[in-house]
């Protein structure tokens, strides 16, 4: 139900991203005189402004107007402005410039409350979204707990809910549901104990219903659904949020009839309003998951594969990961086994692909965390510089102005004090830094033992298929020396072919296995062999003979053209001589063609190999490249011969396809590039 829920809600951690995209706005506190009314016309033709070539120097303009005026307010918002210019660029260099200007001026001010909303705005709407948007969610959790612990001291609540509010949307992108709706409680915990409005606090409510759903806790859901439609909130998305909350709680009660009535509703939303287009996967999500649970499995599938077809939204392996799974689950309650099979095949493919980039984020998500604290160190020692740089001058003072016993005692106190504040800096640095080297040494280790692990894995492969490969040889010579010898005695020698023909089989099979160990590893294939073709594919023809079955004819139409060409002849003449294998296996009568074009220009070889065999279907025509793939479950091999030559394929540059005009069987298409011999 994890994945269930974290699609659900994905459309709830958009929203929340985006709705803290939108810049600052100019408060109301200063009166209407003529150089305010003018300080604001001139902020609003700013903020039309912000992007163009002249935006910066415009915010600079309105900022030494502001302080002309005393305005600290409206410098602030000249300074957010000037962030928010980096900041819709997504210059990083730019934003964390920006955030330590405003952050600056308000500490050098006191961060009077007057200027504590451009503190955290600049550090929670702009720093954390950011890292949030560029899927830098670790640096974004770190970046959180820093503001928290910072909100907190100043006793800053709206700022607090909002820490918990970015944890709560941080953790559903990672599956941890628990902890989500911990700080989703947090977050409305903080709005209700200090009667601090917010616009989007129905949301929340559904966020916090769902998470609960999650755990098992409809009780908790349903307080939370009552609470957030108590609130009567006019935003459309809101109400949408809270219908396909309620309409997840009636499943889970399986009161079936109010929830349908709470799909219907939110349709109705999408229905009235254009503007709900962004989140049309959230209603798809929900109608499929009412039309699974309710059996209706012909309309859930018809809701998921309009979600697939949907390209326009369908851009993350995650999502299409999520409806991979959506479709095998209903094949599988429908009680279609294979094609159910199938999807889960693909989930599980596409989750591999998504924990490896996942991992990869991680490690530069820990990279960019150490890199954040050890900026931070590296501040903190130039401010212990500074600091050491004050006590001199202070030394320095008290021994000028030692006759003043006033302020000489008020010189000893600040002594004192900045003292003080050097012993525990120190002390901070010293644990931080011992800190930092062991996580880099946990991070080393780490990705030490996860190289070690593929590189057992690749050479495992390799060594166990080799010494298989060995005595195998040695059963296929001595049964077709065994097969010749009883040549008199026909069952003996029928007992004889049964080995060797089951010793090729799996002697193909473990040079399959060692081509895929190979292929995985090489990035590409060389091109050193200089060769005509026409000899080589007279031989490919000449050993799939004795494969060919009875009344079925195989045929060479060698090109006009035969230049002499650099190419792998061996990994071409294996492409070929499987394809050919392939044809002759499924071909009971007609032809069997070789061909090929040689296309000097174009520096290309076009083979084909065409056969009167069933063909493949149209459906089936890309999947069969697939590993571990094959139409006939009955039928030998497996399934590794066709990802193989597409593989050696690509790795030489070219390409291996199913010709799909074709329809009297099978044609296969391998294109090949080529060098010419240097002119002597």
């Amino acid at each position: 139900m994890s994945s269930r829920i974290r699609y659900c809600l994905s459309g709830l951690f958009l929203f929340a991203v985006f709705a803290v995209l939108r810049p600052v706005q100019a408060g109301e506190e200063r009166g209407n005189s003529p150089a305010d009314s003018t300080l604001r016309v001139y902020y609003k033709e700013v903020k039309a402004r912000l992007t163009t070539p002249g935006g910066l120097a415009m915010c600079d303009t309105l900022y030494a107007r502001a302080a002309a005026s005393g305005w600290m307010q409206m410098q602030a918002i000249a300074l957010c402005l000037k962030l928010d210019h980096f900041y819709f660029k997504n210059d990083r260099t730019g934003i964390l410039e920006g955030v330590e200007r405003v952050q600056e001026f308000c500490r050098r001010h006191g961060k009077p409350e007057e200027l504590r909303y451009f503190y955290y705005f600049a550090w929670g709407s702009r720093l954390i979204t950011y890292y949030t948007k560029q899927n830098q969610y670790n640096v974004a959790v770190y970046e959180t707990r820093r503001m928290l612990a910072e909100a907190q001291a100043d006793d800053y609540q709206r700022g607090v809910a909002d820490c918990y509010r970015q944890l709560a949307n941080l953790y559903l992108v990672q599956n941890a549901f628990e902890q989500a709706y911990e700080n989703f409680r947090r977050e409305i915990d903080v709005f209700e104990a200090h009667g601090i409005d917010d616009i989007n606090l129905p949301t929340q409510y559904a966020s916090l219903a769902q998470c609960a759903l999650e755990l098992n806790l409809p009780d908790t859901a349903l307080t939370a659904l009552r609470k957030g439609r108590a609130l009567n909130s006019e935003q459309p998305y809101q109400r949408f949020t809270l219908h396909k909350a309620s309409a997840l709680y009636y499943l889970k009660v399986k009161d079936f009839e109010k929830a349908r009535q709470y799909v219907d509703s939110a349709e109705m939303q999408f229905r009235a309003n254009p503007s709900m287009r962004l989140y049309v996967p959230g209603l798809r999500f929900l109608k499929a998951e009412y039309y699974k649970t309710t059996g209706q499995y012909d309309e859930a599938l018809r809701v998921v594969e309009e979600s697939l077809s949907d390209t326009s939204r369908n851009k993350t392996g995650y999502l299409r990961q999520t409806q991979m799974k959506e479709l095998g689950d209903i094949y599988w309650l429908m009680g279609d086994v294979r094609r159910s099979a199938a999807n889960y095949r693909e989930y599980i493919h596409l989750s591999d692909s998504v924990r490896g980039q996942e991992i990869r984020n991680a490690t530069d998500d820990f990279s960019g965390i150490l890199e954040i604290a050890r900026l931070q160190n590296e501040t903190k020692e130039l401010q212990l510089t500074l600091q050491r740089k004050r006590l001199r001058n202070t030394y320095l003072i008290i021994g000028l102005l030692g006759f003043v016993l006033v302020l000489g005692g008020l010189l000893f106190a600040r002594v004192v004090k900045l003292n003080r504040r050097l012993k525990a800096s120190e002390a901070l640095v010293k644990a931080q830094n011992s800190h930092l080297v062991a996580a880099g040494e946990e991070l080393r280790l780490a990705k030490e033992s996860a190289e070690r692990a593929s590189r057992m894995k690749s050479d495992f492969i390799q060594n166990m298929s080799h010494e298989v490969r060995t005595p195998l040889n040695s059963v296929v010579g001595f049964s077709q020396v065994l097969a010749s010898k009883f040549r008199d005695d026909p069952a003996a020698a029928e007992y004889a072919s049964i080995i060797v023909s089951s010793s090729m089989s799996l002697l193909r099979l473990v040079d399959d296995v060692l081509n895929v160990a190979y292929l995985d590893q090489a990035e590409e294939l060389p091109r050193t062999d200089c060769t005509a073709m026409n000899d080589n594919c007279h031989d490919c023809v000449s050993k799939t003979l004795s494969q060919v079955r009875p009344g079925v004819t195989m045929i060479f139409e060698p090109s006009t053209d035969d230049p002499v060409v650099h190419t792998n002849l061996k990994r071409v003449m294996q492409v070929l001589q499987h394809l050919l294998h392939n044809a002759a296996k499924f071909t009971v009568e007609g032809e069997i063609i070789l061909t090929y074009d040689c296309l000097v220009a174009e520096r290309l070889m076009r083979f084909t190999v065409t056969d009167t065999g069933p063909g493949i279907p149209p459906a089936e025509q890309e999947a069969v490249f697939e590993r571990f793939v094959k139409l006939d479950a009955f039928s030998q091999g497996t399934g590794l011969g066709l990802p193989v030559c597409r593989m050696t394929a690509l790795k030489l540059g070219g390409s291996l396809r199913i010709d799909a005009s074709y329809t009297d069987g099978c044609r296969m298409i391998l294109e090949v590039p080529f060098d010419l011999p240097a002119e002597e």
